[in-house]
């Protein structure tokens, strides 16, 4: 009897003791151990001293390094400048697997850029939240001048908690010696172009608050309303998408003095449009339905007035609008924008006809509110990143 319940308990135990075993065997994948640099169109230096910064536990290699075979595994990561706008990444792991990534990169501090996208690249690796994209990579360690950046320091010897290799441990399994003569641009020719996702090439999506001031005026339709129109200025809230879709909601106040009477006019505006960059260059355009009211008042009270039009106070309308500008950033996630715009309106009552407001109706008008008008000035806009959280992972001991 007791030998069967001992056989039974023994059955049971099993599976977990099997799973146990699995986790410890998983757990003890190697780490990335070594990480040699190559550059194209970076400061060797700088790139190098980055990284060592982002990787204390990771031995960083350049040219020449006297290393023997570690534990671990091993990464070449070749990163280069394309057209001064964006970099590329190609990670080529000593098993085997190959990771492709590509961002665009701001002009300066590149450096710091790429180091960024080779720490997130490798911790991601480590994590297994990334999947390669090609798993028939060659691993071979730079060996001749053209190959790798010299690093900012000496190598640094691996790890204490590492465990000591042998004498002479084996090869990876897809490590290959490599003849010094061969090309250096013949370390894994790419099945394919070396560019990350489309969402990694896009820039995050963005909260705006810009500010605007310029004059609007009247071209001549109505006749009486050509000229001046009002002037003032406007707050615009939009939210821009990693697509560079924009959407936005406008408020504008202006005002204009005549004849002893002062015309207030306010303006709200629902906005959709697109913002074009090129480097530090910005076009953006935009159109969208207004919905105005106004006032007049004369030594600060609100006056009675006639119109050379019946209708209500309301004008509807629609604009178009694009803005040049310069992009600088200020600080991690915020860019300030400096620029102008044009903006196209045109609006009317719901009778169809513009606002004319005058003292009497034989008399000229002194105010038209609506027809066609166009409005030139400058605007001063903050961006401020929507970046997603990212997850962490810690290791436990």
């Amino acid at each position: 009897m007791l030998e069967r319940l001992g056989l039974c308990v023994l059955l049971l135990l099993a599976p977990a003791t099997a799973s146990a075993a699995a986790q410890e065997v998983i757990a003890a994948a190697p780490p990335i151990s070594r990480v040699w640099l190559r550059a194209e169109g970076l400061d060797a230096r700088a790139l190098a001293e980055a990284v060592e910064a982002r990787l204390p536990g990771k031995q960083v290699l350049g040219v020449g390094a006297d290393v023997g075979a570690g534990t671990g595994l091993a990464a070449l990561c070749d990163v280069r400048s394309i057209d001064g706008e964006a970099l590329r990444l190609e990670v080529v792991l000593s098993d085997g697997r190959v990771y492709q990534r590509r961002i665009v990169a701001p002009a300066s501090g590149r450096e710091r850029a790429a180091a960024r996208l080779i720490f997130n690249t490798l911790a991601a690796i480590e994590d297994e939240t990334t999947t390669p994209d090609r798993r028939d990579g060659v691993f071979v360690a730079p060996t001749a001048e053209s190959d790798a950046i010299v690093p900012a320091a000496p190598a640094r010897a691996a790890p204490r908690d590492l465990p000591a290799p042998a004498r002479d441990p084996p090869a990876p399994a897809r490590e290959v010696a490599r003849d010094p003569a061969a090309p250096a641009r013949d370390l894994a020719a790419p099945a394919r172009d070396l560019s990350a996702p489309r969402a990694a090439r896009r820039d995050p999506a963005a909260l705006g608050l810009a500010l605007e001031l310029g004059p609007a005026f009247g071209l001549g339709a109505p006749r009486a309303g050509l000229g001046l129109a009002a002037g003032g200025g406007g707050l615009r809230l939009e939210v821009r998408l990693r697509s560079g879709v924009t959407l936005g909601a406008a408020y504008r106040g202006q005002l204009r003095a005549r004849d002893g009477l002062l015309l207030v006019r306010h303006r709200g505006a629902a906005l959709v449009g697109h913002v074009l960059r090129r480097g530090r260059f910005e076009l953006a355009a935009a159109a969208g339905a207004t919905l105005e009211t106004f006032e007049v008042t004369e030594d600060g009270e609100r006056v009675t007035y006639t119109t050379g039009s019946p209708g209500s106070a309301l004008v509807l309308g629609g604009l178009a609008r694009v803005g040049p500008g310069a992009r600088l950033v200020a600080a991690q996630g915020v860019a300030l924008r400096l620029g102008g715009f044009v903006e196209l309106a045109g609006s009317a009552r719901p009778s169809g006809r513009a606002a004319q407001v005058g003292r009497q109706h034989a008399e000229p008008a002194l105010f038209v509110i609506g027809g066609v008008e166009a409005t030139v000035g400058a605007e001063l806009e903050l961006w401020f990143a929507l970046r997603p959280k990212r997850r962490r992972t810690v290791a436990g001991s």
